[in-house]
């Protein structure tokens, strides 16, 4: 059922990630404010946080290309590690 992906698939995937990278580059730098003022901050944090988890677990966006943002790609990584630790610890308390 379907047609099976083509050759390109995982580069233009690749390329598709890094552009969107930039678009939310541009967003949180030059228009952050106007983000914060409409009050939806959380909402473009949360976007990019899902964002950047997806792309790094499957490699598609370079560390390189990152460079910009680095410090938020890390906050957001940072969080999710420990996020992902708690909840593993209260499972294992459950059993």
């Amino acid at each position: 059922p379907g047609e099976p992906f083509g050759d390109r698939f995982d580069d233009v995937s690749r390329l598709i990630f890094k552009r969107l990278f930039r678009v939310l580059a541009h967003i949180y730098h030059a228009h952050f404010h106007h983000v914060a003022t409409l009050g939806v901050a959380a909402h473009l944090n949360t976007c990019f946080k899902h964002f950047v988890i997806f792309a790094l677990e499957f490699d598609l966006v370079d560390s390189k290309d990152m460079l910009p943002l680095q410090e938020l790609v890390e906050r957001v990584v940072r969080r999710d590690a420990a996020a992902t630790a708690s909840s593993q610890q209260q499972h294992q308390q459950q059993q």
